[in-house]
């Protein structure tokens, strides 16, 4: 059986306008909806696969050196402007490859539905880390276990589910502790919880809708309703370990009208996988 997370990154070529551009669609249906919308995180994860797609399309293979390097790469940074919220339907990728090198290679991907650019993006491909770190600092995970405890929220079945489609593709269960609201409680701006995809293993693309998972952090300030993204940038580190993702969703400042909510994203070893920063705005009426 063929994941919900596999078939979303199905992509088909549409057009190719020479050596550094090509068009290609995907089909994002209802199931990666937050109410009546694709879930940010979602779509930012097929822009990399789409990026990846078309580096591999458009890589010549006359200069074995260069085709070698450009394999190897994966999508390391989507900085994406959101312009407008798409439609769960068919979404056209417009590339270009704006520069090709052997360490670094840059494309930009427009989200296009019915003629209108929706997500505007930029894609740094690079190689990823392996191997030991450096240097590790204590971060907002440490001590958070490898598997979600029974007295996890999960996504199925919860009245999150009402709002938040993903459970036919992923299993999501939040941390109790750091979701007061769920106890008519108010809290830090501070969620933790545990994701994997159904049917398969995470791997670096998954890693990227996961830097969009979390309900709005302003949630345990009871400010409820959307809140839209303006603009998310999500980095990937490593190629996640088999098993349960560990994230954690905060905020340093609340404004009036916007916040910034941060994603950390660990594997079943503990080790950062991704990261990203998104700068939304308060849910209107608040």
């Amino acid at each position: 059986m063929t994941s919900k997370i596999t078939e979303v990154q199905i992509l088909t070529e549409v057009d190719r306008g020479g050596p550094d551009a090509i068009t290609l669609r995907a089909h994002i249906d209802e199931t990666f909806t937050i109410g009546p919308k694709v879930h940010g995180g979602t779509l930012q994860m097929v822009v990399a696969k789409a990026a990846r797609t078309a580096l591999t399309a458009l890589t010549p293979s006359d200069d074995p050196k260069v085709a070698d390097a450009s394999a190897a790469m994966i999508p390391v940074a989507i900085a994406s402007d959101y312009l407008t919220a798409p439609d769960a339907a068919d979404i056209d990728f417009a590339i270009t490859v704006r520069k090709r090198g052997r360490t670094v290679t840059v494309l930009h991907v427009d989200a296009v539905q019915q003629g209108r650019t929706v997500v505007s993006s930029s894609v740094t491909m690079a190689r990823p880390d392996s191997g030991t770190p450096h240097h590790s600092g204590p971060n907002v995970l440490d001590g958070t276990p490898v598997e979600p405890p029974s007295t996890g929220i999960p996504l199925d079945g919860s009245p999150i589910a009402e709002v938040n489609h993903l459970g036919a593709a992923i299993d999501l269960v939040l941390d109790p502790e750091t979701f007061p609201i769920v106890r008519g409680e108010t809290g830090e701006p501070l969620v933790r919880g545990w994701i994997r995809p159904k049917d398969v293993d995470p791997d670096e693309y998954f890693s990227v809708l996961v830097c969009d998972i979390s309900p709005p952090v302003v949630m345990n300030l009871a400010l409820f309703g959307w809140a839209p993204t303006v603009q998310l940038t999500t980095y990937v580190r490593r190629h996640p370990a088999p098993g349960w993702l560990r994230f954690a969703a905060t905020s340093t400042e609340v404004g009036p009208g916007m916040f910034e909510e941060d994603h950390l994203v660990v594997d079943s070893t503990g080790t950062v996988v991704a990261q990203s920063r998104q700068l939304a705005l308060i849910p209107a009426g608040r």
